[in-house]
């Protein structure tokens, strides 16, 4: 089994931030001294796939990093829990404020990789840029069913179980087939701490760079955004009842025909 972990890092706040330019063609430079760790929600997605790995042999880990600033002492920390394998992704153009263009480049190299992943987990922020979209998008682009809001992974038998809490209750779900999930931080799912030996290997280590080069004349240029304009809020609240499939579909319906 095949699982698949995509971190993305965040900035570190206790060093100041790093300097970012625009070129011309509007795409994104991260440039100066910086630092980027993993964030929480990265850390959970990782230390799940580890434990997992820890109760089969039959398990892989095999770990995307995203490029960028720092990115090969980012990727060395990740070394550090000696995952199956380990690549630095470099987007072309790299726009991490245009969702769909990510998830679409993300999901691109994901499909033609060689080491197709039975099961993905990705944190459910994506970055300092991401609200939360591109897993979700990175999911229909892989053609997966998502779950969301993972916090603890186990094995039942020869099935991987997912848990997510919602107040008082838990929900399971068993991964009969592929699935993408995203992962939100939980006591379960700290990071564990790397053994000193493989901190001082991952030092060495030599880390592979691949690249997934995008033509996407339809992407958002940051030079295109424009502040939000306020809108006075008008109607009456609507609460809609149902399944949460029916609920989507209504939330669907609406915004189409708002959008006329």
């Amino acid at each position: 089994m095949n699982i698949l972990v995509v971190l993305a890092g965040v900035a570190d706040n206790r060093y100041p931030l790093h300097q970012v330019a625009l070129d011309s063609e509007g795409n994104l430079h991260e440039t100066g001294q910086t630092r980027r760790i993993l964030g929480p929600f990265d850390e959970g997605a990782l230390e799940l796939a580890l434990k997992l790995r820890d109760k089969s042999d039959a398990i892989s880990v095999h770990v995307l990093v995203l490029g960028g600033a720092n990115e090969e002492q980012l990727a060395r920390s990740v070394a550090a829990f000696k995952p199956d394998s380990l690549r630095i992704l470099h987007l072309r153009p790299c726009r991490p404020w245009d969702s769909s263009m990510t998830a679409a480049q993300i999901g691109a190299f994901v499909r033609d990789d060689e080491t197709q992943p039975d099961l993905v987990f990705i944190g459910r922020e994506f970055g300092d840029l991401d609200e939360g979209s591109i897993p979700v998008m990175l999911a229909t682009e892989l053609q997966l069913p998502l779950f969301s809001l993972a916090q603890y992974a186990e094995w039942q038998g020869d099935q991987v179980r997912l848990m997510r809490e919602k107040g008082t209750r838990r929900e399971w779900l068993s991964c009969s087939g592929t699935y993408l999930a995203t992962v939100t931080n939980d006591r379960r799912n700290k990071l564990r701490h790397p053994l000193m030996k493989n901190v001082m290997m991952a030092k060495r280590l030599s880390i592979e760079t691949v690249t997934q080069n995008t033509d996407e004349p339809g992407s958002v240029r940051s030079r295109e955004l424009a502040e939000p304009r306020a809108a006075k809020r008008q109607g009456q609240c609507r609460m809609i009842d149902g399944s949460v499939q029916e609920q989507a579909a209504a939330i669907v319906d609406y915004l189409r025909k708002a959008a006329g």
